[in-house]
């Protein structure tokens, strides 16, 4: 029976991306997330963060290995299967928000929910604002708020259809000081009370230190790091 704490788990994932001169972007490796943990990934531009993010998001196919949501292997040869899979059991947020500009924070928040066929609970998204300090967007368009705000709409969305997991990509890139401590703090939070097992690859070490766990890659090697980072580095 599988471990049911461990919500993500890959084993022995690689991923070599072909061209003149193969690169080996992933090597070898297996990792386990558990529910409600928050981890981060560090590395430098090109170490190999953004493909063990897109695999674990099943946007990738690795070359090697298996990857694991919720106790199930995933199988990438059917698309409608993966697609539902990441509508419902995977959340996304991203450094540039990607809020569709023509509709209101809140509609903003409950889009995944209608374009898998599902109506929201107006009382839990409201309850879902408040706990993110967005309850005044509701009605304003992505235009008329500030970055954060709209980061932590972003949130919000990646939230309301429940999923197991939240998959970061350089959340706070885009924001400054003050703001990408608040979206740590609310990123934290969605893994504390929500119980959503958190991935999220950032350069941001403010943003690193508010994880549980933290990974490093490097040169396609991933490790575990059981200490804060050396000074610049990340």
């Amino acid at each position: 029976m599988p471990d049911q704490s461990i919500t993500l788990k890959a084993e022995n994932i690689s991923k070599t991306y072909r061209s003149a001169v193969p690169v080996e972007a992933l090597k070898p490796c297996s990792l386990a997330f558990n529910k409600g943990e928050f981890t981060a990934v560090v590395g430098k531009s090109g170490s190999g963060k953004s493909t063990l993010l897109r695999i674990l998001a099943t946007l990738d196919v690795p070359d090697s290995g298996e990857l694991f949501i919720e106790g199930k292997r995933v199988d990438y040869g059917k698309d409608a299967a993966l697609s539902r899979l990441r509508r419902r059991r995977i959340g996304f947020v991203y450094q540039d928000y990607n809020l569709f500009p023509e509709y209101t924070a809140y509609e903003n928040i409950i889009m995944p929910l209608h374009l898998d066929g599902r109506v929201e609970q107006r009382e839990k998204i409201l309850t879902l604002m408040e706990d993110l300090r967005i309850e005044h967007c509701e009605n304003k368009f992505p235009h008329e708020l500030s970055g954060g705000e709209q980061q932590r709409v972003s949130i919000a969305r990646a939230l309301a259809a429940e999923p197991a997991i939240i998959l970061a990509d350089e959340p706070t890139g885009n924001l400054d000081a003050d703001n990408a401590a608040l979206i740590a703090s609310m990123i934290r939070m969605a893994a504390e009370k929500y119980g959503r097992t958190v991935v999220m690859v950032t350069h941001d070490r403010q943003m690193a230190e508010y994880a549980d766990r933290l990974l490093r890659i490097f040169d396609g090697h991933v490790e575990e790091l059981s200490e804060a980072l050396p000074g610049g580095e990340g």
